[in-house]
This record gives C-alpha cells, structure tokens and sequence, in this order.
C-alpha cells in the first residue's frame, strides 16, 4: 500500500483568541496520521500567544507582523512540505474525517487539482445558521458567484508551482481569485458532497466588516482575469447599495421585482470587452464532475 500524502494545513490568524482554540482542536482531532499543521500569527496582541504556547510541540507556529493574510498564508506553504495543502482560518473549523476524505478524494483522481467539500455555517457559539451554498464544479457558474467554500478546499502543492501563490492584491478576495487563476492555468477541480467544514459568522470576520471593499476587489480580479464584470457582480453590487449604503442608492428598484437583474444587465454590457468571448471559451470546456 502507498505511503499517505502528507497534507500540510496552514491558520492564518490576527487578534482571534476567542477562537483559535477551537479551530487548532478541530485540525488536530482529524484521524489522518500525516498532517503538517502550521499557524501564522500575525503579531497577535490578544492572548493568543498564550494559546498557541499551551499546545508545547503538538503546533507549530510563529508570530510576526506581517502584510496580511495572503502573505502569511504564503509563508506558511513555503514553511511546509505537504503535497496536498489548504488552508483554515482561525475563526473557521475543519469537521472530522475531512483531511482523510480531500486525501482519499485526490488519490483515487490524480487527475484532479482541487477537492472541495460542503460547508456549514455557524456563529460565535458554533451554533448551526445555515449551509454554505456549494455547487458541483462547472467553470462558467464560478465567473458568476464563488460557490467553492475555501475551509473545505484541498489542493495539490504542485498547483502553486504552476499558477503561483495567493495574490496580496486580493487580500480579502484571494481564494476566489486563486480559483479563477487557477482554472486559467488548466486546473480540474472536483466537489465531493460530505461536509468537510464550518465557516463562523461573526461581527469580526472580514466578509461581514469589509464589504465594499470585497466588491472592490471582486471586480478588480474579474476584470483583470476576464476582462468584464460579470451580470451578477453587477446586480449584488446594485443590492449592496441599495440595502447597505442607503441614502440615494434606496431608490433602487426592489428585489422580488426582478427590476434589479434587468437594471444589472446595462451596466454589464457596457463595460464588456472584447476579451469575454475568449475568456468564456477558455471556462466552458470544464466539465462537472463529482464523487
């Protein structure tokens, strides 16, 4: 029998004591014997250290100041050998059996990249609010929305050497970025339908405090990778406005009406440019695949 690929797991985590715990337990309860687990602490002035020292040799880890969390999530891949790698956010949870089941997912498709599984979503207390909403793999639906859940997304190493590491650019939007990269360079990706992870909703977290400036970012890497905005960055960022910013923006038209979606469609064409068709065949020809 093969040797098991060593899986390397990296936390980024900054000022997150009330939740690092839990998040190191749930990586370190996983019943695969090859894990690489590493926590980049950004210069954390909580009491994470103190944290992160009570575990003695069961984690390794550093902490210093660092340029954000794409670049300590880059450290800590350069710091680790696994051949299959993800990365947890130390506000997020890894559900048991998952490093075993991405494992076994990439060993029995070595012609697939990325695994990805299911992800809950919980608040403060773990307490369940709902599903994230995961699709089966179809490269033109990931221009439209990230419907890969990056807790419960494994992926070959040798991906990085490929396309590159995580962009600091996209500091708050680097996994769909990597995604969209990724496919570019002729990565398979492939769901499996068991729930790997859970992500935590909470006043703190950077998808609930810097929402502008996700859409920012959102619209900066698709343009950049195709060229356009999609239609449905349009009608989220029209949504965003009027339900978030208020003020002029609550004059626009209300959602049950599907006004919106057809107001979204101007401003999409618009900016469209002659690389969409290119871009699109380029998505088009990744098949959906699942286990």
């Amino acid at each position: 029998m093969p040797a098991l690929p060593r899986v390397s797991i990296i936390t980024p985590s900054l000022n997150q004591e009330a939740f690092l715990r839990a998040c190191i337990d749930s990586v370190l309860a996983q019943d695969y014997p090859a894990i690489d687990f590493f926590v980049a602490d950004g210069g954390s002035s909580d009491g994470s250290i103190d944290v992160l020292k009570s575990y003695g040799s069961r984690v390794s880890w550093r902490s210093e100041r660092d340029g954000g969390q794409a670049q300590a999530i880059n450290a800590g891949l350069q710091r680790t050998m696994g051949e299959i790698v993800c990365y947890v956010n130390s506000d997020d949870l890894l559900r048991p059996g998952a490093v075993r089941g991405a494992a076994s997912a990439l060993l029995a498709h070595p012609d697939v990249d990325v695994v990805y599984g299911d992800t809950a979503i919980i608040d403060e207390q773990g307490r369940f609010l709902r599903k994230y909403p995961t699709e089966d793999f179809d490269g033109g639906r990931l221009i439209e929305h990230c419907f890969i859940s990056q807790p419960a997304a494994f992926w070959r190493r040798s991906l990085h050497e490929r396309c590159g590491y995580f962009d600091p650019r996209f500091d708050h939007t680097l996994d769909y970025e990597f995604w969209i990269r990724a496919l570019r360079c002729g990565a398979k990706f492939l769901h499996v339908p068991e729930e790997w992870a859970a992500a935590r909703e909470h006043a703190g977290a950077k998808s609930q405090r810097l929402r502008g400036e996700i859409f920012r970012q959102i619209r900066d890497l698709q343009l950049r990778h195709l060229g356009y905005c999609d239609r449905n960055w349009w009608e989220q960022y029209l949504r965003y406005l009027r339900d978030e910013r208020g003020g002029v923006w609550r004059g626009l038209p209300g959602a049950r009406e599907r006004r919106l979606w057809r107001l979204a469609w101007w401003p999409w064409r618009l900016w469209r440019s002659r690389k969409r068709p290119r871009a699109e065949a380029s998505f088009a020809h990744r098949s959906t695949r699942q286990v």
